[in-house]
């Protein structure tokens, strides 16, 4: 019997001290020489996120980095709902990988949260050490009412952040299944309700009382950018994907039918290589 993941390498594993003392796990790939690409992963995830990308052939040609954001995964997990609402954290968490791993100029792929904390980064530090951007079912403003954000994703993520076990796993359960556009294999489903298990509901809370609106710090991007967008994505709705587009000059969208909000797990094979299309341009 084959196992499904293998294929799987462990990475090289590092702890990088963030910004304000938080302990960031940090795994990478590849080539320690080539062209960087730091993925960065969304709203109660990990860089597990990312197998179908570190498990493949971009790690033969790129140096594959991805961090545990503050809170999730196997980073540290602060109770201290400022340690998640201040912008400076975020940016400046970003910004110790790239210099504990000395990362020149990487390509950035934010996936949905991943897009907050991209734009966290721009807007704190700039450009000067981005290669590129892909944004993947990428959130850049949020705010009340909710704006681009679809409601099966507000429903589940209030579930989930509740500190009722019963009513929290059930809002995990919403997120995960709603999360695609037709249900993955049943291991990855699995993988994805563990790694959401991984984020403490108080975290969860702290991240979705941000307001938020970087529409001001797209419109000075300077540097190649991707949009991914899946165009059944119910978590982050297309209209985040076209406000975008609309506001970062000469950015590229691509949009994939048929996918929902993790075109790097839905279509993993394309999006790789729209991915080293864009590496490749730096």
């Amino acid at each position: 019997m084959t196992h499904p993941m293998i294929e799987h390498q462990a990475g090289r594993v590092h702890r990088v001290m963030g910004s304000a003392d938080v302990g960031l796990h940090v795994r990478e790939w590849g080539p320690e020489y080539a062209q960087p690409i730091l993925f960065i992963h969304g709203w109660s995830a990990c860089y597990l996120s990312w197998h179908n990308q570190f498990d493949s052939a971009l790690r033969d040609r790129y140096r594959i980095v991805c961090m545990d954001l503050r809170g999730h995964g196997f980073s540290d997990k602060p109770l201290d709902p400022e340690a998640y609402q201040t912008g400076a954290h975020w940016a400046d968490d970003v910004a110790a990988v790239m210099i504990a791993l000395s990362l020149k100029k990487p390509v950035l792929v934010g996936w949905s949260y991943g897009g907050f904390v991209i734009s966290d980064y721009l807007a704190r530090h700039g450009t000067k050490n981005v290669g590129a951007i892909n944004f993947v079912g990428a959130a850049v403003i949020s705010s009340n009412p909710p704006r681009h954000i679809g409601e099966r994703f507000i429903d589940g993520a209030l579930m989930a952040a509740s500190e009722d076990p019963a009513v929290m796993i059930e809002g995990v359960r919403h997120v995960v299944h709603a999360t695609t556009y037709k249900p993955l294999p049943a291991a990855d489903i699995e993988r994805g309700m563990a790694v959401l298990g991984l984020t403490p509901p108080a975290v969860r809370s702290f991240l979705l009382m941000r307001t938020l609106d970087f529409t001001d710090t797209l419109e000075t991007l300077d540097r190649p950018c991707l949009i991914t967008q899946g165009e059944e994505d119910a978590i982050v709705l297309p209209s985040m994907g076209e406000h975008i587009a609309t506001h970062v000059p000469d950015a590229k969208l691509s949009r994939y039918a048929a996918c929902g909000h993790a075109a790097q797990q839905e279509y993993p094979g394309r999006f790789n290589e729209e991915l080293a299309v864009l590496a490749a341009s730096v």
